[in-house]
């Protein structure tokens, strides 16, 4: 799969979360044509934080596909596949320590197994080759790094499922409900 030819691929650099995150939110009200009646996107900007600390802490693979201005319209992104559990404590705790402990997770990895938590193409982009031309990079990463299979989460009505059942990805049964979408959202695993 080849990307348009306008499109520069590369890593993300400091000062484009701004960019990143219009472009997510304009993902995200594209899903308005397909959520239940009255549901609403996030707040704009809610990614600027977390795109900042994954930029800058390195432990994430990103790529962004950037026009000739500068603005980026599409985004890939994985990191090590993890399991959350409660954080374990040894020896007893004060009832004040055993609350906070309550909110605290362990961060488990699954061996071998990359979990890609974002592929983004902005829509007046859609249907141009780019999501399946850079996640095919993406997953050339991965086999690089390693991991032999590969997750995914999506919104479980989202037209995107067709996309990544046609390129080889599986839904395995789990779902869950992701509070800051408010919707349920669905994995897929894929060999590498």
């Amino acid at each position: 799969m080849t990307l348009p030819a306008d499109l520069i691929v590369r890593a993300p650099v400091r000062g484009e979360e701004g960019s990143i995150a219009a472009m997510i939110a304009a993902c995200d009200a594209s899903y308005r044509e397909w959520a239940p009646p009255g549901w609403e996107p996030p707040p704009p900007g809610r990614e600027l934080d977390r795109w900042r600390g994954r930029i800058i802490d390195g432990s994430w693979w990103s790529r962004v596909a950037v026009e000739p201005g500068g603005r980026v319209v599409a985004l890939v992104c994985f990191t090590q596949a993890v399991v959350q559990s409660p954080l374990r404590h040894a020896g007893k705790l004060t009832v004040r320590q055993a609350r906070i402990a309550e909110d605290q997770l362990e961060l488990e990895p699954i061996p071998q197994r990359a979990h890609v938590s974002a592929v983004f193409t902005h829509p007046d982009r859609w249907r141009q080759g780019i999501a399946a031309a850079m996640l095919e990079d993406a997953q050339d990463a991965m086999r690089t790094a390693g991991y032999a299979e590969a997750q995914l989460w999506t919104p479980e009505d989202a037209p995107a499922r067709r996309f990544y059942e046609a390129t080889g990805w599986r839904h395995d049964g789990r779902r869950q409900w992701l509070a800051e979408m408010g919707m349920p959202i669905v994995a897929y695993r894929k060999a590498l």
